[in-house]
């Protein structure tokens, strides 16, 4: 293959949230690791939706140690511009709002200190097997392809991009009819009456008052998405907004070009139209909103999963069920972002189970791991505590488990889980 090759003992395979967890627990453990990002940054939707917040990277208000903290004490360290409290609801909560900027900071520092090598806009698009076994990850750059040999690979695409070309077995959708979580363009909004804003927005009249007013736009002819959402930001009078993607586009699969291109397209017109409409009906907070920018990329819910050793269903995240091999916990609630129908019953997790390491484990596959967005679930058990902090922690397993995968010369799977659990402890995890 065309372009230079390199050796590591762990590649890892993106940065968002489950990456970085899986970057720097590696780094930490002495592994000789690489961290490949197909953007011009790191961090994830983390970065690409502004403020929406990073929940879960704490636990009731204290510490998750380990790489969490890591993160946490770096942000904080940059004082109140760089991040602030999150939101406290059913499915968002311990988290952060941060700066899209200072994450990226953050993020540059915390590799560089732990000794992480790292390279942007090179995205995975191969795999170098011996058998079944992963031999190397194949990335793109203008300059042809690289390859980068390692012992262990660990997948955090988000989309089981290294997986798939490995020859992993994937699952895509909602099981009976392939549908998925909305795909949506984040945006902020300056010249905001954030107090009054946030005091209509908390208030117990909002569900019914966006509803008339957002049947009230759709009838004006603009563009709506089923939901909005409003986060605080760490400038005065900018506020962050999420949203459920353009009413009536239909399920989006974010693998294909054609589709992203749309929702892309279509996050656009949502972000100017609720400018608009904001305007038009006077919401509270919002009589004067202009539009401060968009995300730097739609934020994808939901593409692929890796078919693993084990796969988590809702049994497992909605009873008392522990595996022996836990290595992470998943906080929070199930959350759609809005896929169910109205009137169906929302589906109910136990704040705080367990993700076992064989759910890890690639089927077939040897010398290599994945974790995050494309882990080992069913549909309904990808949406149970998806926020960012519990994919970090399940990245943060997979980057530990590999290094000491390389450093007893086995391959993952052979991998004593209770060796993993002990190190995760040292660090201060709550197993």
């Amino acid at each position: 293959m065309n372009g230079e090759m390199d050796r590591f003992d762990i590649v890892v395979a993106g940065g968002g949230p489950a990456g970085l967890g899986a970057a720097l627990a590696a780094s930490m453990s002495g592994a000789r690791t690489l961290l490949l990002e197909a953007r011009s940054f790191f961090g994830g939707v983390a970065a690409t939706s502004l403020w929406m917040p990073m929940n879960r990277l704490m636990l009731n208000g204290g510490t998750r140690g380990g790489v969490h903290q890591l993160l946490v004490d770096k942000l904080y360290s940059y004082g109140p511009c760089a991040c602030r409290e999150g939101k406290v609801t059913w499915t968002d909560g311990d988290g952060l709002h941060i700066h899209p900027d200072y994450l990226k900071k953050a993020v540059f520092e915390l590799l560089e200190e732990q000794g992480c090598h790292y390279r942007l806009y090179s995205p995975v698009v191969g795999a170098v097997m011996d058998e079944n076994r992963v031999k190397a990850a194949v990335a793109f750059s203008k300059k042809g392809r690289i390859t980068y040999e390692g012992k262990v690979f660990i997948d955090c695409t988000g989309d089981g991009d290294l997986s798939v070309y490995a020859g992993a077995a994937t699952e895509q959708g909602r099981e009976e009819d392939g549908a998925m979580m909305p795909v949506t363009l984040g945006f902020s909004l300056a010249n905001v009456d954030t107090e009054k804003l946030f005091l209509w927005y908390r208030g117990s009249a909002f569900d019914k008052d966006m509803e008339e007013i957002l049947k009230q736009a759709e009838k004006d002819g603009y563009e709506i998405a089923p939901w909005y959402s409003f986060d605080d930001t760490t400038i005065p009078g900018i506020v962050s907004v999420n949203n459920g993607g353009k009413k009536g586009i239909g399920t989006i699969d974010a693998l294909d070009p054609c589709h992203a291109t749309k929702a892309e397209r279509a996050g656009i017109n949502l972000a100017v139209d609720f400018v608009k409409f904001a305007r038009q009906y006077k919401l509270p907070g919002l009589e004067h909103c202009s539009l401060d920018r968009t995300g730097a990329a739609i934020g994808v819910r939901e593409t692929r999963r890796v078919i693993c050793d084990y796969v988590l269903t809702m049994d497992d995240v909605s009873g008392d069920h522990e595996f022996w091999d836990v290595i992470a916990r998943r906080y929070g609630a199930v959350d759609l972002a809005g896929l169910q129908e109205p009137g169906q019953e929302r589906p109910q997790m136990k704040s705080g189970y367990g993700y076992p390491y064989r759910a890890l484990l690639p089927v077939g596959v040897e010398g290599l791991l994945t974790a995050g967005r494309c882990g080992s679930y069913t549909h309904l058990a990808l949406a149970a505590g998806k926020s960012m902090g519990n994919m970090m922690a399940i990245g943060q397993a997979a980057g530990t488990g590999a290094a000491i995968a390389c450093e007893e010369g086995i391959t993952p799977r052979q991998v004593d889980p209770r060796k993993i659990q002990e190190k995760l402890r040292r660090m201060g995890v709550v197993l």
